[in-house]
């Protein structure tokens, strides 16, 4: 959005107002666990034989996307006023592409729907996970748009602050269910792993990997504040216990991977012999944090000798190579089945999932992989159009990573990881938006000029 009414003291007047409008919205879903947390004590929730606990969270969800869908909508209308202005000026607005191609996506997907019949699903979403095709298309247009156009330093960090807090929170109330009291808010499985608020223990492990990633890299890059540092410190410590207790292996290989990736990032780009130190230790406390846990029988190692083992049948073609990566492999063949089937349009929402999960050698009703579920769902062009996006946002930061602040660097790794751990997972009501959320604050060097550090120092004080 352009800059508006500046003063002397900083960003003006609007941009402050513009900023506030943004940073409400954002900061309510950040902050969701901990509200719907707040809602379970205050009204508790009903058991259900069919759907189990912790049902009323897709009306705390509800509740806050209302305020996403008005912030996006005024949003856009200031952008594409904005976008005109620069278009008769003759000016550059390539930098908009992510935004173009997320807009493409979301037409695409609603032709798609139109095509496939407006359901219930299409309405309401599938009754576990409430994703409908508005929920869909705020994903592209809302969580992403409100991360992206959020100019404020102090907000920026701000909103990853109260990320960080309330996933510290969580984690702590779900240990104490774990090994002292238990909690009736906090669903906590000792067969499977550790749930906290969420649905799934593999739920949880997605929002675990933005919890280790941010706190990680605001750890590293963090050069002012060494009380930020040691916070993110324990937080990171805490959330990489957690996350190994909790077992979700797709997500333990998704943050080993983004946290070399990282390394490999900072060490190209920013050369900062400091970073690059402390990026070092990250590495090796989270070999530590694994090791030592595996001294004291909680372990992920069963799960590597696994995968090795699935590769295996998977190469050979076995008879036992359906139930590889716990059942993903059956799940991703039927799916690809379906996508040639309806390779433009797809199935439309939720379409495969009656049908998947009638499958006899199936016991989920998604693919537990996204790249496939976005193609399955609205056809092999909407896929591209997401690969596409992906691919410009995520490259397009690796030469601005060089003078990026703090924020943008962590959420660019922390998308990073989740990019990965997309290929063994579902999106979530209540946990993609988190990834959309980080991605689109990575780019905010994208369409704002990075200030200086006398500028910073003026923004940070408003």
């Amino acid at each position: 959005m352009e800059e508006a009414g500046n003063n002397r003291n900083g960003i003006g007047r609007y941009e402050k107002m513009a900023d506030a409008a943004v940073f409400i919205p954002l900061c309510l879903f950040l902050v969701s666990p901990l509200i719907q947390i707040v809602r379970e004590i205050i009204a508790p929730h009903k058991e259900s034989a069919v759907f189990g606990p912790l049902r009323t969270y897709p009306d705390t969800i509800e509740l806050i996307q209302m305020f996403v869908l008005a912030a996006t909508v005024i949003g856009w209308t200031v952008l594409l006023v904005s976008m005109g202005k620069r278009i008769r000026n003759k000016e550059r607005v390539a930098l908009f592409l992510p935004f173009v191609l997320f807009a493409a996506l979301s037409v695409w997907i609603c032709v798609s729907q139109s095509v496939n019949g407006f359901t219930d699903y299409a309405y309401d979403g599938e009754p576990y996970r409430k994703e409908s095709l508005l929920t869909f298309v705020l994903y592209l247009m809302g969580y992403f748009f409100l991360g992206t156009v959020l100019k404020s330093v102090r907000l920026r960090k701000a909103s990853v602050s109260a990320f960080l807090a309330v996933n510290f929170a969580v984690g702590v109330l779900t240990l104490i269910d774990h090994y002292a009291v238990s909690l009736s808010f906090i669903g906590d499985s000792n067969t499977d792993g550790l749930s906290a608020v969420f649905h799934q223990f593999n739920h949880y492990g997605y929002y675990l990997v933005f919890g280790i990633l941010l706190s990680a890299m605001f750890f590293v890059t963090e050069g002012e504040r060494i009380w930020l540092r040691v916070c993110c410190a324990v937080v990171y410590l805490v959330d990489t216990y957690i996350l190994i207790l909790n077992n979700t292996f797709g997500c333990y290989l998704a943050v080993a991977a983004a946290l070399v990736f990282g390394a490999v990032v900072l060490a190209v780009t920013r050369k900062n012999r400091y970073e690059n130190i402390r990026m070092l230790v990250v590495i090796l406390a989270f070999v530590a944090v694994t090791l030592g846990m595996r001294a004291f029988g909680i372990s992920n190692s069963k799960d590597m000798t696994n995968l090795v083992k699935d590769v295996g049948e998977i190469a050979s073609d076995s008879e036992q190579a359906a139930s590889a990566g716990t059942g993903r492999w059956a799940l991703w063949k039927h799916t690809i089945e379906y996508i040639s089937e309806k390779p433009v349009f797809g199935w439309g929402v939720d379409g495969t999932t009656v049908r998947l999960g009638n499958e006899a050698d199936t016991i989920n009703d998604r693919p537990h992989n996204e790249y496939l579920q976005w193609a399955a769902f609205f056809g092999i062009p909407a896929a591209l159009l997401y690969f596409a996006a992906l691919c410009v946002i995520m490259f397009g930061m690796f030469p601005r990573v060089g003078k990026a602040d703090a924020v943008s660097v962590a959420c660019f790794i922390a998308s990073a990881g989740y990019v990965a751990s997309a290929f063994f997972g579902n999106t979530m009501y209540y946990t993609a938006p988190f990834f959309f959320i980080f991605l689109g604050m990575s780019c905010r060097d994208r369409f704002y000029q990075t200030v200086t550090g006398e500028q910073k120092q003026k923004e940070t004080t408003q």
